[in-house]
């Protein structure tokens, strides 16, 4: 398989980061999906060759994420209606236990597409549509910064 070449693109804008990053799609060109399988992230964009993991740490992004949704959106409130007790404590506890077990699975995909949109929309000139043609300081590939 070739590399695919980083060719010029129109300069993204906020509103396209979002767009792109609320369905799925690679921040830098909005032309291919980030994963390849369920759980697989792209390496690198199939389609521009921006790098979507961008090497040890980039994942506790999404990890902080998945991990907050999970506990501060379902765990947590499960837990506080089975300790006042509107609904069983076991009841509760065994829907937190699944759910905890169950969601961060679910939300995976979803927590990558939005720590790429977050990092994006914050970071806008990271992205190789956003970099000037003639920047050499600013190398678009993390192994080429060094």
């Amino acid at each position: 398989m070739t590399e695919p070449t980083l060719e010029p693109l129109p300069r993204v804008r906020h509103r396209d980061i979002v767009r792109r990053g609320l369905r799925g799609e690679c921040p830098n060109c909005g032309q291919a999906k980030l994963f390849r399988s369920l759980l697989k992230i792209h390496h690198r964009c199939p389609h521009c060759g921006m790098t979507l993991e961008r090497g040890d740490g980039y994942y506790l992004g999404p990890l902080c994420i998945n991990y907050g949704i999970v506990v501060f959106g379902y765990v947590a409130p499960l837990l506080l209606t089975g300790f006042s007790d509107w609904v069983s404590l076991k009841l509760a506890l065994a829907l937190a236990l699944s759910g905890a077990l169950l969601l961060p699975l679910l939300l995976y995909r979803i927590s990558w597409s939005l720590w790429l949109m977050i990092y994006y929309f914050c970071l806008p000139d990271e992205l190789h549509a956003n970099r000037p043609e003639d920047s050499d300081d600013l190398q678009f590939e993390e192994e080429q910064r060094r």
